[in-house]
């Protein structure tokens, strides 16, 4: 009985990968309505994931197991879903699985998240509009203004953009940035 136990407790990893992912197709239909895929196909993919591991990576390496089941599992999802996703759309799946994964994993600051989904709450400016509002809103130089004084990775980044305003007014007039 100690041996099951510890052989489910190595694969919770997978399945809580698997389990992310499932709700990342679930959220798709809200994307889209015709992007409804059934549990049946959900398994079929899980059930090829397993299938390719056979004969593959020896039973006795449980670790190595997992980390195929996992990354071939998510490989597998990828590729099929993306078959019957519009071309448009499939940025965005890519950026929702991305998304779960890393929560999962625990690399997914949420302060960031949040900021990313939302965008900046603050018209306060401390500081002017260096371009003096031509080619950069406001409102887009409060959201730097706040970026930088609110999630740790991008402290003195409204600094440095004051510094290089002339490269970023070209990536933003760039056609292909």
């Amino acid at each position: 009985m100690k041996q099951i136990e510890t052989i489910r407790e190595l694969f919770v990893p997978v399945a809580a990968r698997v389990s992310r992912l499932f709700f990342v197709l679930s959220d798709l239909m809200n994307v889209d309505p015709m992007y409804q895929y059934s549990l049946k196909f959900f398994c079929m993919i899980y059930e090829r994931a397993l299938d390719r591991a056979e004969g593959k990576i020896d039973k006795n390496e449980r670790n190595k197991r997992k980390d195929f089941f996992v990354k071939k599992f998510t490989s597998l999802l990828y590729k099929n879903v993306c078959r019957s996703l519009f071309e448009k759309d499939k940025l965005l799946f890519s950026f929702l699985m991305c998304m779960k994964i890393m929560e999962e994993q625990g690399t997914l600051d949420p302060s960031e998240a949040r900021f990313l989904m939302t965008g900046a709450t603050s018209i306060e400016m401390e500081r002017p509009n260096p371009t003096g509002g031509t080619w950069l809103s406001d409102k887009a130089w409060a959201s730097i203004l706040q970026l930088g004084r609110e999630l740790p990775a991008f402290n003195g980044f409204d600094r440095d953009f004051e510094k290089y305003i002339t490269d970023w007014e070209r990536v933003y007039n760039s056609v292909k940035p």
